[in-house]
């Protein structure tokens, strides 16, 4: 061939390298600028970061804890116990003829939909550290054991949005059938993977597993409550940079709402449990907020991966979140023409009420003596003694 063949390739070679080499110092440029803003932010807009540190955390007081604490010490027995091994067998025949969920994983695609976001990550990942599964199945089922339990929607989005059930109820149907839409379709890659037999498991049901699983369940709540707290701060300085408003403009262009509902759209899309800020009464919307309590938001994603440590990968449950998210908004706009036929109310007649503890006391109080039983576990000797 002819030297400027060659010559011609080599050019092209090195204006992709340098092309490649500009899109990498480009982005670390945007990451580097990004960081000093934030610093700048967290630095000056001190009183910004205040308020929203202190709602986040009255949030977790009132909301989240209260919801989540007591399924997710649940769900840490089940799985060190073994007694998701012990279904009746007739439940997990069902489980292996629809869904080739094998062993003790469909008691948990059950149990993750009705006990709140990270349950069902936190239990796959103990599955996969005791071997029942591997790891790329346990990304694989991440995606489909995941929802927010009737005790956060009916909590903080039907009383809070809508003022009575029905819209709850609406929102639980349509994203248990998304789950179970998504899951019948990976079924066949599903029922490829290997899982552990369940026979000759032994319960372990001592005293140890019950103070393990209420003690990792409390790491567990500090692990959530912290993301939270951050993600507040991170939608105040998207706030204030004017990001959030330009984001919600682009998405009011798009879409052809309001950008009072896009903004509010934008905030739960970052954080589930910022849907507060949305207008009340709005059944237009209902399927956008259906769609978002099905993927859960970025928050929810970062305390998956937060609780899971890294054991598990987040890539193939957002994917899948994604999808079951328009699944999810889909269903309910088709549910809500016989769901809501009788629901003929305008906003004014609705009485709103934020579903919360009565005080953040309780929580609070909770959390000390969660603080006080590590102490105690890590200074007393082990032994398993029988409940």
């Amino acid at each position: 061939m002819p030297p400027e063949y060659y010559s011609l390739v080599s050019n092209m070679i090195y204006q992709v390298i340098v092309m490649k080499k500009v899109r990498e110092n480009m982005f670390l440029i945007f990451k580097i600028l990004l960081a000093v803003s934030a610093v700048v932010f967290c630095t000056v807009g001190t009183s910004r970061v205040k308020a929203a540190v202190s709602d986040a955390v009255m949030r977790c007081l009132t909301t989240v804890i209260p919801s989540l604490y007591g399924m997710m010490i649940l769900s840490g027995f089940l799985i060190k116990s073994g007694l998701t091994e012990r279904f009746p067998h007739f439940i997990t025949k069902i489980g292996r003829f629809l869904f080739g969920m094998d062993g003790g994983i469909f008691p948990i695609f059950i149990i993750s939909m009705f006990a709140g976001y990270p349950v069902g990550a936190k239990m796959l990942c103990a599955e996969a550290e005791s071997g029942a599964i591997d790891r790329r199945t346990a990304e694989l089922l991440a995606g489909v054991c995941f929802g927010a339990g009737p005790a956060f929607i009916f909590g903080c989005i039907s009383s809070q949005l809508y003022g009575e059930p029905t819209a709850g109820r609406l929102i639980i149907v349509s994203t248990i059938s998304a789950n179970v839409i998504i899951a019948l379709l990976l079924s066949p890659k599903i029922r490829k993977k290997s899982f552990r037999s369940s026979e000759g498991g032994r319960l372990r049901l001592t005293a140890d597993t019950l103070t393990e699983s209420i003690l990792g369940g409390g790491r567990s709540m500090a692990d959530i409550c912290i993301m939270i707290a951050a993600f507040s701060i991170i939608s105040s300085f998207l706030d204030c940079s004017g990001i959030l408003g330009m984001g919600a403009e682009l998405i009011s262009k798009a879409a052809g709402i309001s950008a009072e509902y896009s903004e509010g759209l934008l905030r739960a899309f970052l954080d589930v449990t910022a849907v507060d800020t949305l207008p009340q009464g709005n059944y237009n919307l209902l399927p956008a907020v259906c769609g978002l309590t099905s993927f859960g938001g970025i928050c929810v994603i970062m305390q998956i991966s937060a609780i899971t440590s890294g054991k598990i990968g987040i890539a193939p449950m957002l994917i899948i979140r994604s999808a079951a998210a328009l699944l999810s908004g889909a269903v309910c706009r088709f549910l809500m023409t016989f769901m809501l036929s009788d629901t003929a109310v305008s906003a004014s007649e609705l009485n709103f009420s934020m579903h919360r503890a009565d005080s953040p006391v309780p929580s609070f109080l909770l959390i000390i003596m969660t603080l006080l039983l590590f102490s105690e576990y890590e200074k007393a000797p082990r032994k398993n003694s029988k409940l």
